[in-house]
């Protein structure tokens, strides 16, 4: 039941409201447009400021740091004080530090190049000491299966043709005839 106390009063639509129709259409939006090269290289120099080097200028440094560090390594991991895993592990350790901790560009560019190589020294030198592992299993393996212990070869003596003198032959020919001379002459 109604309240029969209750006015319904018709309401009036408002001056600037839309019709129903086109208030559930979605809302345009404005639409970003790609940015010019002239913007682009604004946003590069803001992105480095004139203290800070360029993309180019960071890849050359950390190459240079790599190459550097694989000169280093591979000279330090033929010193036979130290193991070569332990060598590679220290270079890879001092490039990280120097690329996570240096206040300097151009030093934190460089740890990034001695990181890099160093991993890659460190991993070569796993890599290597693994297949040297199987090769040795191998060959003792083979040598186990066949009973018995290969026999060396005996080594090719090098010919010593330069150090005979010239009248060896001749003389060796006459000490032939003299042995078969005398013994010929030899009593029975």
């Amino acid at each position: 039941m109604k309240n029969p106390k209750k006015h319904n009063k018709a309401q009036r639509t408002r001056r600037n409201a839309a019709p129903a129709a086109v208030a559930r259409l979605p809302r345009a939006f404005a639409r970003r447009r790609p940015p010019t090269a002239a913007e682009q290289a604004t946003a590069e120099r803001a992105a480095f400021p004139q203290g800070e080097d360029s993309r180019g200028v960071r890849l050359i440094k950390a190459l240079g740091g790599g190459i550097g560090t694989t000169i280093v390594g591979s000279l330090l991991e033929h010193q036979a004080t130290v193991p070569a895993k332990w060598v590679s592990l220290g270079i890879a350790a001092l490039g990280a530090g120097l690329a996570y901790g240096s206040p300097n560009p151009t030093l934190r560019s460089v740890g990034v190049g001695a990181a890099a190589a160093g991993t890659s020294l460190l991993g070569r030198t796993l890599i290597d000491e693994e297949l040297f592992r199987r090769e040795e299993k191998t060959e003792d393996k083979s040598r186990v299966t066949s009973g018995a212990p290969p026999s060396p070869t005996p080594a090719k003596k090098q010919s010593n043709a330069s150090d005979i003198p010239a009248d060896a032959l001749a003389r060796a020919y006459e000490r032939a005839r003299l042995r078969m001379a005398l013994a010929s002459d030899a009593p029975n």
